[in-house]
């Protein structure tokens, strides 16, 4: 299990108003044009956020946006996924296909990078912190960095408009998710 950090320390150089919303368990997107840092504060512990975050055969059932997710290939830390996902750009629907290589580096830290898809490339990590708070239950920070780039001609704008969105949103279903999968297994 990974050394629990202290979020302070990880957040020293964000302004107030970014640590509040963390602090309040709402997602911080930082970056623009592609390149981003998504950051939340969930409270439960990291193996509860793990298992949630690897659970990729389920993910229509808590990402609104999946359409199918099935794991292609699985072998010691590496599992080729397939997802399908459909989104908007104004009143045009979007579909996305992708193909991922998901690597668990260690075992706070999951890689992944795009294989084939609708998408130009696309790679990140996502990492998984266990951090001190004053709450008297266990928190975890997950931190997805994402790089990213599609050629979409005169959307392109709207791309990065409704890549952030749904960047902040499937961070907000994960959170639901495995507050949920916390609570279910807490009363058990």
């Amino acid at each position: 299990m990974p050394a629990t950090c202290s979020l302070d320390t990880l957040t020293a150089d964000w302004s107030t108003s970014q640590q509040q919303r963390l602090h309040q368990g709402q997602v911080v997107l930082m970056g623009q044009t592609g390149h981003y840092e998504v950051w939340n504060l969930i409270p439960a512990p990291v193996e509860v956020v793990w298992s949630v975050l690897t659970d990729y055969e389920q993910f229509p059932k808590f990402l609104p946006s999946v359409v199918s997710c099935r794991v292609l290939e699985r072998e010691a830390g590496r599992t080729v996924v397939e997802r399908r996902d459909r989104r908007k750009i104004g009143f045009m629907p979007i579909k996305v296909r992708i193909i991922t290589e998901n690597i668990e580096a260690t075992s706070d830290r999951l890689d992944y990078r795009l294989l084939k898809g609708t998408l130009d490339s696309m790679e990140g990590s996502w990492k998984v912190t266990p951090v001190d708070t004053d709450a008297p239950r266990p928190n975890t920070l997950l931190v997805q960095t994402i790089r990213a780039k599609a050629s979409m001609g005169t959307l392109q704008s709207y791309f990065f408009e409704v890549f952030e969105k749904g960047l902040t949103d499937t961070m907000a279903d994960l959170r639901r998710e495995i507050a949920r999968r916390h609570t279910a297994a807490s009363v058990s």
